[in-house]
């Protein structure tokens, strides 16, 4: 989808409105810019001229830089042989209903065709991805890596743009279980935020897996308990149980891989101990994988869960001192493709590149200002100016 307004919208700044407000007509901007301050002074040309929650725009500088942060990503993926896919923007609601859960349904904006039938525009690239790839594949095609950069529209608060994840590139990786599947993404997921200059990022991994083996020690739901680990929060009646398992403590640590190895040890069920066992390992490979910045920047947190509720094993969110919120999450998801028809082991990690400080490769120069061709006409200034190119040089025509 391409957005034609160069100006920058957010949730905090769209003007509320009803559905049940009547319509509004068009301005005559026929003979003044719609920048025109008499135009945008009006409440209600100001909102014709704003675009939707979820959406945005870039200027020209930023969308230079949004590309070349882009193609820094893009190029990094494929040199370790993750090949591109593309996704429709539009898919039919019905295929993904079952899997979102009712606060994912009301951040998708969605639209009816003229047959009828309810379509979701894209809000979340690795939904569709899987639906594309869960249609297609077979076990011969095995292992495959994919990698995307897309835009999704998302609908969230108007108050709240903590959600601006607007711009989504990463990878997936279908195929690889265990330890060395999650270890390739987190790899990789480091070495994204080290492309783009990010020394201050950190690592949250986490593990849906011993928050299962958590519930089940405490006799519990493992959705009831993923929810109250997510928001830290152990002191509900409801959680009862888990504190008289002695886990509540366990389950909001935050620190280290060495200490939460000492945490395991530390007189957890042999259940939770198992499932602790696959995330230190993966983690221990990933330290080993990994240069010596960033052994101190991976760190074990058992509230970093994902966004979503389709993970089933390693989650991680990147954290930078800038952002409100990560800029990166992914993690495994072993049921997803099942739900289009395949069953395959999956793991990736989306990069919300929009959500990274103005400053990521705000110095970088992909070339130098153009050249101006010279000459009497029009015919002389092109011949000019393909000369120049040949050297490779860039050229204004006038």
């Amino acid at each position: 989808m391409k957005w034609v307004w160069f100006e920058r919208t957010s949730a905090s700044t769209a003007v509320p409105h009803s559905r049940s407000s009547p319509r509004v007509p068009r301005p005559d901007i026929s003979a003044r810019s719609c920048y025109d301050h008499a135009v945008m002074s009006s409440p209600q040309h100001y909102r014709q001229l704003s675009l939707p929650t979820g959406t945005e725009t870039l200027q020209l500088q930023e969308a230079a830089r949004h590309r070349r942060v882009t193609r820094a990503l893009e190029d990094l993926f494929s040199r370790w042989g993750y090949d591109p896919a593309e996704t429709a923007m539009v898919d039919y609601f019905d295929v993904y209903r079952r899997l979102l859960r009712d606060e994912d349904v009301k951040q998708m904006y969605r639209a009816v065709d003229r047959q009828g039938e309810i379509l979701a525009l894209r809000a979340d690239t690795t939904l569709f991805l899987a639906k594309q790839l869960g249609l297609h594949l077979t076990a011969a095609d095995l292992p495959v890596r994919v990698s995307y950069s897309d835009q999704i529209v998302r609908a969230e608060d108007r108050h709240d743009i903590s959600n601006n994840e607007y711009q989504q590139a990463g990878i997936e990786l279908v195929g690889v279980a265990g330890t060395d599947g999650d270890a390739e993404v987190l790899m990789l997921a480091a070495e994204a935020l080290d492309a783009l200059g990010l020394d201050d990022a950190v690592l949250h991994v986490g593990s849906h897996a011993v928050v299962t083996a958590c519930a089940e020690a405490a006799g519990m739901s493992g959705d009831l308990l993923a929810n109250a680990v997510r928001r830290r929060a152990f002191d509900g009646d409801d959680l009862v149980a888990v504190r008289s398992a002695g886990l509540a403590d366990f389950l909001a640590f935050i620190g280290s891989p060495n200490a939460f190895r000492d945490a395991v040890a530390t007189g957890t069920p042999p259940s939770v101990s198992s499932a602790a066992s696959h995330l230190l390992s993966v983690l221990d490979t990933v330290m080993e994988i990994l240069p010596d910045s960033w052994r101190d920047r991976i760190r074990v947190d058992l509230s970093e869960l994902g966004a979503y509720h389709y993970y089933t094993g390693v989650a991680f969110g990147a954290y930078i001192p800038s952002s409100n919120a990560a800029v990166l999450r992914g993690g495994r998801y072993d049921r997803l493709l099942q739900a289009f028809g395949f069953d395959a082991p999956s793991v990736g990690f989306s990069l919300f590149t929009r959500k990274l400080p103005p400053t990521v490769l705000a110095d970088h120069h992909d070339a130098a200002p153009p050249e101006h061709a010279t000459g009497d006409d029009l015919t002389a200034r092109v011949a000019s100016a393909r000369s120049l190119q040949a050297q490779g040089k860039r050229v204004y025509l006038s």
